[in-house]
């Protein structure tokens, strides 16, 4: 008799932990939340040319001598933020290198000796890197404008 009670809660206590482990991965909310990472701007770029040109034409201007958008963008996580970061760099007479380090956190070829790299390599937000950069500008403003422009010209190159 005390045989057959330890066999069935064996048995039950195995059916429980088996159905805890079957629901833990089905019903994981951390995945219900997690999002694939999208493509960096370089990938945005190079999926479509002519939008490439169109916005090449436009943020020529905008870019550090001798560089191509393809090679400004390589680093950042979004078409949006590299653009957002060129406007930016422009408007306030920022070193667009400068910004690129502290926005992406990876230290990017060319001239940087001038610039002082993120704490710990982190990456920071466009208004927390105009803030670092140029002190005395509205950075929230700043940030905010850029951003918009930075939608605006990916919109009318498309």
């Amino acid at each position: 008799m005390k045989n057959k009670w330890i066999i069935v809660a064996v048995a039950s206590a195995s059916v429980l932990l088996g159905g805890a482990a079957c629901a833990a991965r089905s019903y994981n909310p951390i995945k219900w939340i997690k999002k694939s990472p999208g493509p960096t701007a370089s990938e945005q770029l190079a999926a479509n040319k002519e939008e490439e040109k169109k916005l090449s034409l436009q943020l020529q201007a905008l870019l550090p001598p001798r560089t191509s958008l393809k090679d400004a963008c390589a680093g950042f996580k979004d078409l949006n933020d590299c653009v957002a970061a060129l406007h930016v760099s422009h408007n306030l007479t920022i070193k667009f290198n400068c910004l690129k380090w502290d926005v992406t956190g990876a230290k990017p070829a060319g001239d940087v000796k001038s610039c002082e790299g993120p704490s710990r390599d982190k990456t920071m937000t466009l208004s927390k890197a105009i803030r670092e950069l140029k002190p005395g500008a509205d950075y929230r403003a700043e940030a905010k404008t850029a951003e918009k422009r930075a939608r605006e010209d990916i919109k009318d190159a498309s």
